[in-house]
């Protein structure tokens, strides 16, 4: 069984906004709790090329930058399997007046760039690419004041055009009806940002401390519901509503969480969370609106689906088609493999259960979140079967603690 409590390392989804938006702030900027992932860290390499000073002491992260302007010091810039680097960076570079090649590990250099192409050019944006995917080359630009709705559910989208605005004395209009993530909206209005659309602002040096990372507590609250008079609590958590759409589901499943101490921390929403051990799961469905939510914890949910009683259905998530890998794909092959009877469809999948788990060699796809996924399943059928030096690699990406908060919270 899995007990005790837990503090995580911060999101990495508000980590990489709080960060670029830092290395142009005047002065130093303290970040507190910042997510240490492999992604996280392509996304500091990039801004030390441009001439941001960037160290970590403890758990405080100084960000400042002592020229007037960011100065790149080579012409190319590598992402890893970060999409959201890749997608911050196109947007956000060249609107500093930097021009290079954004380049990335085999994974990211399959992921669809045309969403985020075909609009940063309309703002004036110069950006090149074979076949709208990386490597993409880009040329210091100034982009214009643009007004634009968003076709897909994407705020890795949004975030990038909202960089290349900030650097437009004229305002532009992101609109997103989908409701994705807001943290970047967020995070400006924390940081003093009062104006309507998007525009150049004087940005003054600003201490943020960011929350704990909701999408890879996803994890281990699977893991305490699933595994036997588990009883783990997971203190100062992201529970902002365009991400808390996973614990929601939970709830209407019948999991046993209890939410306790919400309240706000730097303009984002953060609680404790308790979770139990819940023998009975119900089936349920999920739709668009609940995916746009908790896209990143569509793997952790398929597990979760796979004890519930009754027939769990997954429709329009084609999104998750163009992740890290393709997961619709990747969650059926491996949870096949486990014996759940699970089958796949164009946009989705479906799960009836509950299933008894048999132990199976797993693929990862190079995809951090099917790799722990597997390893949870894994970890309800026997603890002394996880912990592979092959999959930490791969689980760095976001969650590098995995192993070692598991082992901590086994008895």
């Amino acid at each position: 069984m899995l007990k005790g409590t837990i503090y995580l390392q911060g999101d990495k989804s508000i980590s990489h906004r709080v960060l670029i938006l830092a290395s142009i702030s005047k002065g130093t900027s303290k970040i507190y709790n910042l997510s240490k992932s492999d992604d996280v860290k392509r996304t500091i390499n990039i801004l030390r090329s441009c001439g941001i000073t960037i160290k970590t002491i403890n758990n405080t992260t100084f960000v400042n930058c002592k020229k007037n302007k960011l100065e790149a010091t080579k012409k190319r810039f590598y992402c890893g399997n970060s999409g959201s680097t890749a997608r911050f960076m196109l947007g956000f570079l060249p609107s500093q007046g930097i021009s290079g090649t954004l380049y990335g590990d085999k994974s990211l250099s399959k992921r669809p760039m045309q969403r985020i192409i075909r609009p940063l050019k309309e703002m004036n944006i110069q950006i090149n690419s074979k076949n709208n995917t990386l490597p993409i080359t880009f040329t210091a630009s100034k982009p214009k004041a643009y007004k634009h709705k968003l076709k897909i559910p994407s705020a890795q989208v949004k975030t990038a055009l909202i960089f290349a605005a900030l650097h437009n004395d004229s305002p532009s209009f992101i609109t997103d009806p989908f409701k994705t993530r807001d943290h970047t909206e967020r995070l400006l209005k924390y940081i003093g940002y009062n104006r309507k659309g998007y525009a150049r602002f004087d940005l003054k040096n600003f201490k943020y401390s960011v929350a704990g990372d909701i999408s890879s507590a996803a994890f281990l609250i699977t893991a305490a519901i699933l595994i036997p008079n588990s009883n783990i609590t997971l203190k100062n958590i992201l529970y902002n509503k365009t991400r808390s759409g996973y614990i929601s589901i939970l709830k209407k499943m019948g999991a046993n969480i209890r939410i306790s101490r919400k309240k706000i921390q730097c303009n984002e929403p953060i609680c404790n969370m308790q979770i139990k051990y819940t023998k009975n799961l119900n089936s349920i469905n999920l739709y668009q609106d609940d995916i746009i939510t908790m896209i990143d914890e569509i793997p952790a949910f398929a597990l979760l689906a796979s004890f519930a009683k009754g027939t769990s259905k997954i429709t329009d998530a084609i999104e998750l088609r163009y992740k890290e890998t393709d997961r619709i794909k990747a969650i059926a092959y491996n949870l096949k493999k486990f014996g759940i009877n699970i089958r796949e469809h164009n946009s989705g999948f479906t799960i009836t259960g509950p299933n008894n788990l048999h132990n199976t060699n797993i693929k990862d796809f190079g995809d951090h979140r099917i790799a722990m996924m597997c390893e949870i399943a894994k970890l309800t059928i026997n603890y002394k079967e996880i912990k592979s030096k092959k999959l930490q690699k791969k689980i760095n990406v976001s969650f590098p603690e995995f192993y070692k908060i598991l082992e901590n919270l086994y008895v």
